[in-house]
């Protein structure tokens, strides 16, 4: 378990160290909720901004209701596409559609601590939020790791993650918490047995 106190509030916000196991922004803001009866991370402006702030992405202010359905809406088409391709299916038209209308059109620096070009981001703090996940999630989309787009397959979790391992085979969203979880199921079910 990790402390993190918001510069918002000052209050103390508890999360489980594998909130940003996905290895990507826009995987991990699609996993601030995983199965529909689930608890939702992003259940009020309060929660994005903590979230945001653990995310490295500190909001100044907390974001008016509008803002805040803006981003579960993102969120719920982020979702849609992510949870499609780990299908092997299509994604949904009309999810990539608002993908590049909230990014509009995308000017590129060059960074030379990453060696590469990123996006130039611009705006109030909500604004360059929004476009960080997104500039991200088309990255996923249009880049050549989406092999490696995966999805846990835990019943109690079904996160999004990018499989960074050498041979692709990364199972879990994180060992420490499916994974063990999953090996102490198998463990019981063995001592059972006997």
């Amino acid at each position: 378990m990790v402390t993190v106190v918001s510069q918002i509030d000052s209050t103390v916000v508890r999360v489980p160290r594998s909130e940003f196991v996905a290895g990507r922004l826009s995987l991990a803001f699609c996993n601030t909720v995983a199965l529909p009866d689930a608890a939702d991370r992003l259940s009020d402006p309060e929660n994005l901004a903590g979230w945001a702030q653990r995310a490295g992405y500190p909001l100044g202010i907390l974001p008016n209701r509008p803002d805040f359905e803006g981003f579960r809406a993102l969120r719920a088409h982020l979702r849609a596409i992510f949870e499609a391709l780990t299908d092997e299916i299509p994604p949904p038209q009309a999810s990539l559609d608002v993908l590049g209308q909230i990014n509009g059109p995308l000017q590129l620096v060059w960074n030379n601590r990453a060696g590469r070009a990123t996006p130039f981001i611009t705006g109030d703090d909500l604004a360059r939020l929004r476009q960080a996940i997104v500039a991200d999630a088309i990255s996923i989309l249009t880049g050549d790791s989406l092999d490696r787009l995966k999805r846990c397959p835990a019943d109690d979790c079904r996160w999004f993650f990018l499989d960074t391992s050498r041979n692709g085979t990364r199972r879990w969203c994180a060992m420490a918490d499916c994974g063990t979880k999953d090996k102490v199921r198998q463990f019981r079910a063995r001592q059972a047995a006997f």
